[in-house]
């Protein structure tokens, strides 16, 4: 069924060597009990981080903190992270539209907020949450083509609007903070180098042909340095063409590339005014601009597969860039946490359940078809 599927879009299944591997397939029992392992392991660090890094900064500091915080706007906060997740889903959902997929917009959200659980609590962070994109899509009946392409190309979307959102805040920083000569240089010439990045990676999607070359050169030293022994080279290339070929689909139609720049860019900046929204609740507003560029130099670092979505990485990261702007410590490590647990513990639970009504879904449609 999902072969035909694949045969009447006109395009080849990934087959062996292509962008996901056949070993995704795991018995449910053992996945289980891994998924398990990696929830309990998510969990100590959280209580570690929540519970060692106010003692190293100060318990009184921190609770002076919080005991002026304005807690009316928690909902606020809450209200924004969900507008974020929102125009993540939504964005899934319109590349796969786009491609000619026939889910709901309900049901793509369940899967991607369970693919986000899923990422957050498995080391690898993003590669679990595609894992599990692909799998229940998949399991859809998508097409593996489409499913591949469609991943990808919202992937490059919301990573090109992050890189977008890094060079927006240090031309707002330095419009807007009264920072230091070198500052203003290093800014201009990230940002500069930022949108020249941005530029080039537009040019060589408009030459599939350059960019083929340019990848093929790249796999192929990776793989005279022994990193990528076991991947078919033709196979990669054959699905970067394709995806690229989807990307110039999407972008073709001036509607659907407006579209689907304002969910990627909506993701981040949703998320962003989520943190700003938690420092205006402590009583302490960071300048916009330096908090977009620590934001997506934190979002950066925690893609990073070293924890679980970055858990502890991106808290780190986030703090040690504001506090080397002048901003005092206590402050630092209480919006950064009050901010995290919206947009990692509570959109982690909410994922969860998300999954688990996917599951419930599906059984009810299986006894549906079975009367």
């Amino acid at each position: 069924m999902r072969e035909e599927a694949d045969r009447g879009s006109g395009l080849a299944p990934a087959g062996r060597g292509g962008a996901v591997p056949g070993t995704l397939e795991e018995s449910p029992a053992r996945g289980g009990w891994r998924l398990a392992g990696n929830i309990i392991v998510v969990l100590w660090l959280g209580v570690g981080l929540y519970y060692l890094v106010p003692k190293l900064v100060g318990d009184r500091e921190m609770l002076a903190v919080v005991r002026n915080a304005n807690f009316l706007l928690v909902p606020v906060a809450l209200a924004v992270e969900t507008l974020s997740m929102l125009c993540v889903c939504r964005l899934y959902y319109d590349v796969l539209r786009i491609g000619g997929g026939a889910l709901s917009f309900p049901r793509v959200s369940l899967i991607y907020m369970g693919a986000y659980a899923f990422g957050h609590v498995v080391p690898g962070g993003n590669a679990g949450t595609v894992y599990l994109n692909y799998r229940e899509l998949r399991r859809e009946g998508v097409g593996r083509a489409l499913t591949v392409k469609a991943l990808g190309a919202a992937y490059i979307i919301y990573s090109a609007a992050l890189i977008a959102l890094l060079a927006a805040g240090l031309i707002l920083s330095m419009l807007t903070g009264r920072l230091p000569f070198a500052y203003n240089v290093a800014a201009l010439s990230i940002a500069g180098g930022a949108l020249i990045f941005m530029a080039g990676c537009a040019y060589l999607v408009r030459h599939p042909r350059i960019l083929n070359r340019v990848l093929g050169a790249l796999l192929r030293a990776f793989q005279r340095a022994r990193l990528l022994l076991r991947v078919d080279i033709c196979a990669v290339e054959a699905r970067v063409e394709e995806t690229i070929a989807y990307l110039m689909a999407i972008f073709a139609r001036r509607d659907n590339a407006i579209r689907t720049g304002i969910w990627g860019v909506g993701f981040w900046l949703f998320d962003l005014a989520c943190l700003y929204t938690v420092f205006i609740a402590i009583g302490h507003p960071v300048n916009p601009g330096i908090l977009m560029v620590c934001y997506a130099i934190a979002d950066i670092m925690g893609s990073l597969p070293l924890t679980p979505a970055g858990l502890g990485v991106f808290e780190v990261s986030l703090g040690a860039t504001l506090y080397a702007f002048g901003y005092p410590k206590e402050i630092l490590v209480t919006g950064v946490l009050g901010f995290r647990f919206f947009s990692f513990w509570l959109c982690t639970l909410a994922g969860g359940i998300c999954y688990l009504v996917l599951l419930l879904q599906r059984r009810a449609e299986k006894r549906a078809l079975a009367r």
